[in-house]
This record gives structure tokens, sequence and C-alpha cells, in this order.
């Protein structure tokens, strides 16, 4: 089937397979055979395990971006002929 967006179905097929897959476990969660004490307590499980891969996630992208952002200025600095020491910049360990 052709994908008539032009992304070639990347960031949307995710997107939606993620969603899918969350609401899929939520009504998995609500439909199964468990009393309302056993199911608040997996809900509540589940909540942690995905807001610890939340900051996980989040971790990386912030690694990320800061790698990209100092390649970035090294070319920019490589194009204008500056001598930036980035070093420097590396010690800053503060989040984005």
């Amino acid at each position: 089937m052709a994908d008539n967006n032009g992304n070639g179905g990347g960031a949307g097929f995710w997107t939606g397979f993620v969603v899918g897959g969350m609401v899929g476990a939520i009504a998995g969660i609500l439909f199964a055979p468990k009393s309302g004490e056993e199911t608040r307590a997996l809900i509540g499980e589940k909540t942690g395990e995905w807001r610890d891969r939340a900051e996980e996630l989040a971790e990386s992208a912030q690694y990320r971006i800061r790698s990209a952002v100092d390649e970035g200025r090294s070319a920019a600095a490589e194009v204008r002929g500056d001598n930036l020491n980035l070093e420097e910049d590396d010690e800053e360990d503060e989040p984005i």
C-alpha cells in the first residue's frame, strides 16, 4: 500500500503504534477478570514503569540534542575559522 503523505510512514506510524499499544494495554487491564484492588495496583505499577521509560527517553533525547548542538557549533567554528574551545562547554551538565 502506498504512503501518500510523503514521510514514508516513519513518525506517524510509530506514534500510532505506541498510542495503539497503550490503548490496548489499558483495555486489557480494564477488562481482565481481576478485582478492583488488583487492577488499581497493576495500573499504578504500569504507570511507574511508563514514567521511568519516559524519563529514560527524555535523557537520551537530551544527550542526542546536546551532541548535535556541539557538532553544529564545531562545524560553524570550522567554517568561520574560529578556534572555539568546545571542551569548556562540555563541562556544563545543565539540562536543556
